[in-house]
């Protein structure tokens, strides 16, 4: 019979009247059985999700289906030639004439299967790329078992005579591209050309466009048979490459397990929280370029050391960067330790308590707070500026006794921190970049957002926390300027938890709030990201009106003479430094006897004067003609009445220690107070949750 084609064309012929007839009676089914090609690219979705940044750069990538491994939908127009040739003679080489069916092959595909069966021989099937389309979109009318039946068989046609009536060609030859299983779990042409040769479709080459087509037709084949496949299908190519090339390409590429690497990386462990759905293309607030230039910072630090850069402006977060790949590190809860003295040195300064003048023993002498472990103190005098800059544990214990813990606590809520999270205040790096962007922002707290969905029902009006003299201080303190026009400025945080586990350095320039965290100090890792981020990042902002410099100097001189800046009422020109004499009798360190101003415009119930002695003796107390007052750490605050007044230090006995004379006048030009305003301190509101 294979030498009789007579009888193989009148059997194709047969074939050819019967199907305008079936196919008619079919019209409704096929409808059905084949969707319209923008519905078939549109439901298609991807085995991985992706993290965009906030101009639609993708900065990482992540698989979250793991049934199968598909990749982004390819267009026709970037497949490469050869991959679209190779596929044709492979699958369909009468594709561009045919209709859906190519009955031509289906002939000779049923007469020879009629010796093949004869024979015992595999029936060859005749199945255009558009049939084979149809089983791809239509589970009921993919191969079940070896073969199809009749009835799947009828079906596929006729959806395949759809497809063709309602797709053009090239969309047919992109949704095979794109459906069609490769190797293994590979499905569409992305997944297997970089899966199997890391390159995107439109780079494939010859050979690997041949391997490619030869795993068409056994995904799962062994690798010799595959490049047997391959072989016979380049015979049908002028040049045709070589069979042992394609053998030895075919051994290499799938004698391994296939690797498909994400092709962005840059925020893995962000994507790793936020990443859930196949296809997913989630946006965030972050920047791309600023994100890139902080990982090049750490360099191979990046898996060690975690940062969060805010917009001093938005509170947009625009850098969530480093630690391990497998966890958020920047969102996890850690103690923060020292690292929020400057929230207490600055409610000290808005109480009056302290000023950048103040000097502070650190060692434990007469230090009524539990001291954290390990912590012996230098035993060097300290001002404000040097306790803040060596995150002293000691001074801050002292200062945290002046200002009290319920207030405290109240103003770490205000700033987002849970002061009752466990112990040493346990803090996300996110918000503790907040709190500092609070102080950069003029005092004014607003808050933090990653995605746009986060500021939907938020009020973003803002609440003043602080005075914007306060925060303007404390911003000096932490700067490490020298002189007043500085044009490198930059204020930063150095501190550790309690037990040394968990290190921070935070701060701020003009434009960013800088906020890094890690298992080590991380103080030079700081500087660099900040120089990256922001290389010229401007000079120090100007002082606000309210805000008195004075040049200091300390007796004995524990620190160089320098300008330093006050509220009005608590700047002075010279620092009692002397700390030392701790087997002595206390002393009054402040006021000096002689003439106390207080202004004329405020009354004088909300006016105070500092009261200091050293060494800070338990039970101290101060004497005012016959008014009592507790010291805390050798201090206290007392609102001053004009007149001539007595004060008094005595011991927890009641017996005096040293008195003085003051005599307080009113003065009608404030600028020049000596005695500072009492603060007016509005009740600290909670801001909402982010």
């Amino acid at each position: 019979m294979a030498g009789h084609p007579l009888t193989a064309r009148r059997f194709s012929a047969t074939l050819r009247c019967l199907s305008p007839i079936g196919f008619a009676l079919a019209s409704t089914v096929a409808h059905a059985l084949a969707p319209d090609f923008d519905t078939v690219r549109d439901n298609w979705r991807s085995s991985e999700a992706r993290l965009l940044d906030r101009h639609g750069q993708p900065l990482a990538e992540l698989r979250v289906d793991f049934e199968e491994r598909r990749l982004d939908w390819v267009s026709a127009r970037t497949l490469s030639p050869p991959l679209i040739r190779a596929l044709l003679l492979a699958e369909d080489k009468r594709f561009l004439d045919h209709s859906g069916v190519d009955w031509t092959a289906i002939a000779g595909a049923t007469w020879d299967n009629i010796w093949r069966t004869l024979e015992g021989r595999r029936p060859r099937g005749a199945s255009t790329l558009t049939m084979q389309l149809a089983g791809l979109i239509d589970p009921a009318l993919r191969l079940q078992g070896d073969r199809r039946s009749v009835t799947q068989k009828w079906d596929q046609a006729t959806a395949a005579r759809e497809i063709e009536r309602r797709w053009d060609k090239a969309q047919i030859l992109e949704a095979y591209f794109n459906l069609a299983p490769f190797r293994g779990e590979l499905r569409g042409i992305s997944a297997a050309s970089r899966g199997l040769f890391g390159k995107n479709p439109d780079a494939i080459d010859v050979r690997e466009a041949l391997l490619l087509a030869a795993l068409l037709r056994g995904p799962n084949a062994p690798a010799e048979r595959v490049a047997q496949r391959a072989c016979a299908v380049s015979r049908k190519l002028k040049p045709a490459p070589p069979c042992a090339e394609l053998q030895a390409l075919a051994e290499q590429t799938l004698s391994r397990r296939y690797r498909l690497e994400p092709r962005w990386n840059d925020a893995a462990p962000l994507a790793r929280r936020l990443l859930r759905e196949p296809g997913e293309q989630r946006a965030t607030t972050l920047d791309a370029r600023l994100q890139r230039r902080t990982l090049d910072a750490l360099g191979q630090e990046r898996t060690d050391i975690a940062v969060v850069v805010l917009d001093n402006a938005s509170g947009e977060a625009l850098v969530w960067a480093g630690g391990p790949a497998d966890s958020d590190a920047a969102a996890r809860r850690l103690p923060a330790g020292s690292t929020l003295q400057p929230f207490l040195y600055g409610l000290a300064l808005d109480l009056r308590w302290i000023s950048a003048a103040s000097v502070f023993d650190d060692s434990p002498a007469f230090v009524a707070r539990p001291l954290p472990p390990g912590a012996q103190g230098s035993g060097l005098a300290l001002s404000t500026r040097a306790a803040l800059a060596q995150a002293a544990d000691i001074p801050a214990l002292r200062v945290r006794a002046m200002v009290g813990d319920e207030a405290y606590a109240a103003l770490l809520r205000a700033h987002g921190m849970d002061p009752s999270a466990g112990q040493g205040n346990r803090v996300s790096l996110p918000d503790m970049a907040n709190a500092f962007r609070t102080l950069a922002n003029d005092g004014v707290w607003t808050p933090w957002a990653l995605e746009s969905a986060q500021w939907q029902g938020a009020d973003r009006s803002g609440r003043r926390l602080w005075s914007s003299p306060v925060a303007w201080i404390v911003g000096d303190l932490l700067s490490s300027r020298t002189t007043t026009d500085v044009r490198d400025w930059r204020a930063a945080m150095h501190g550790r938890s309690g037990d040394r586990s968990t290190h921070w350095s935070v701060g701020w320039t003009r434009r960013y709030t800088i906020a890094l965290r890690a298992a080590r100090p991380v103080s030079t890792a700081w500087l660099a990201v900040a120089a990256a981020i922001d290389p010229v990042p401007g000079e120090a902002p100007p002082p606000p009106p309210g805000v008195e410099g004075v040049y200091l100097r300390f007796e004995p001189e524990i620190e160089s003479e320098r300008r330093e800046y006050f509220l009005p009422g608590t700047q002075q020109a010279f620092a009692d430094a002397n700390v030392r004499d701790l087997l002595g009798r206390p002393r009054i360190v402040q006021p000096a006897p002689g003439i106390r101003l207080v202004s004329a415009s405020q009354s004088a119930g909300r006016q105070a004067l500092l009261l200091e002695a050293r060494p800070p003796w338990p039970g101290l107390r101060w004497a005012i003609d016959d008014e009592r007052l507790p010291a805390t750490e050798g201090r206290a605050l007392w609102a001053p009445r004009p007149g001539r007044h007595r004060l008094a230090l005595e011991d927890a006995e009641g017996l005096q220690i040293e008195a003085i004379e003051v005599d307080v006048r009113l003065d009608t030009a404030p600028d020049v107070v000596i005695g500072a305003p009492l603060p007016q301190t509005p009740p600290v509101p909670t801001p909402g949750s982010h």
